[in-house]
């Protein structure tokens, strides 16, 4: 018997499900402090064309990154911490990459903010124009965050926006980045109708895309002063805060191959088992090829429950099964007869 498997390194985080408690929302819940939008209404677009001051920003981070700033004509009249080089600098001290480029920030008084925004909101960001809209005062959202730190929470959704999830769960922006996701068990808070990605109204504190961009800010101020309000299995710890790192600084690409390969002889071994770790949640795809009618593809997880299983007669036996909070499976290539021969199996995963 000949075995090959060739395996892409990554890093796996052990992971356990979080108790049903850890879903439920720390009580008393502070009012939501910002909104993710497509695109502004007409008098939200109205307000942007009347910016007075508008330029590209060197952030400071030693690169020749730039952002778009510009400050509302009420606002550069009114406001009183509306420089827009401040903000930029603000911004290269958060972890980014190159989606920090794309970014437009919009110094607007606290009135435009609620046109922009809604009421009681502290900022927006809007996904169609890579844009934030912050105050351009010195001010304090409803739950005591302050103006940096509701900055680097919007910062966060933008960096989301520009990172994919893996199939066939919601955008990033809705459901985290995928290390993060995986490593906080979002997939099962969602199946089990804990977790409501997008859902920004009567579920804002059990949005994982609302929990990710305030995990964001805390990356970057570890002791804020504000309590965490969002569903307890999200809070940030550091193993949260290094797989934020990591998404922002190496994306992940899409799905890795995994291939291993083997013979099954007649009269001898009827199955040959191989086990496979899951860095991420998400779909995943196995193909086996073999000559026809001779073997059965079968898909177990760790504790030997049988997930799926190829029974059809034919070349390229083809399983597709979605991952959600299994660290690793086993695949198993059995001989349905006498006859033997050679196999490859291709595993596909996020």
């Amino acid at each position: 018997m000949i075995l090959l498997f060739a395996v892409t390194a990554a890093a796996v985080v052990a992971r356990t499900a979080p108790p049903r408690s850890a879903f439920d929302v720390p009580r008393p819940a502070v009012p939501m402090r910002d909104v993710v939008r497509t695109a502004p209404s007409a008098l939200s677009a109205h307000i942007a064309t009347t910016a007075a001051t508008w330029g590209r920003y060197s952030i400071g981070d030693g690169t020749d990154a730039t952002i778009a700033v510009s400050v509302t004509s009420a606002c550069r009249e009114s406001c009183d911490a509306a420089d827009p080089q401040a903000i930029a600098s603000f911004i290269g001290t958060l972890v980014h990459s190159s989606e920090v480029n794309l970014l437009t920030v919009q110094l607007d008084t606290p009135r435009q903010i609620e046109y922009d925004c809604g009421y009681g909101a502290a900022a927006c960001y809007f996904t169609s124009q890579n844009r934030i809209i912050l105050s351009g005062d010195e001010t304090y959202a409803s739950d005591g965050a302050n103006r940096e730190f509701v900055l680097a929470h919007e910062y966060g959704h933008h960096v989301a926006q520009h990172r994919r999830a893996p199939a066939p769960f919601a955008p990033a922006i809705d459901w985290g980045t995928p290390r993060w996701s995986t490593y906080k068990n979002v997939c099962q808070g969602q199946r089990s109708r804990r977790l409501f990605p997008g859902n920004e109204g009567f579920h804002y504190f059990q949005d994982p895309g609302e929990a990710f961009a305030e995990s964001f800010a805390y990356n970057r101020f570890p002791d804020a002063p504000q309590r965490w309000a969002w569903v307890d299995s999200l809070r940030p710890n550091a193993t949260a805060f290094a797989a934020i790192r990591h998404d922002v600084l190496e994306p992940w690409a899409g799905r890795q191959s995994l291939t291993f390969s083997g013979r099954l002889n007649a009269g001898g071994r009827r199955m040959i088992g191989k086990t496979f770790r899951l860095p991420l949640d998400g779909r995943l795809r196995l193909r086996l090829q073999a000559p026809p009618g001779v073997f059965e593809l079968i898909l177990r997880n760790r504790l030997g429950r049988k997930l799926r299983d190829s029974t059809h007669v034919g070349r390229g036996h083809l399983l597709g099964f979605t991952a959600c909070g299994q660290s690793s499976l086993r695949a198993i290539v059995e001989r349905r007869g006498e006859r033997g021969g050679r196999f490859t199996l291709s595993v596909y995963r996020p």
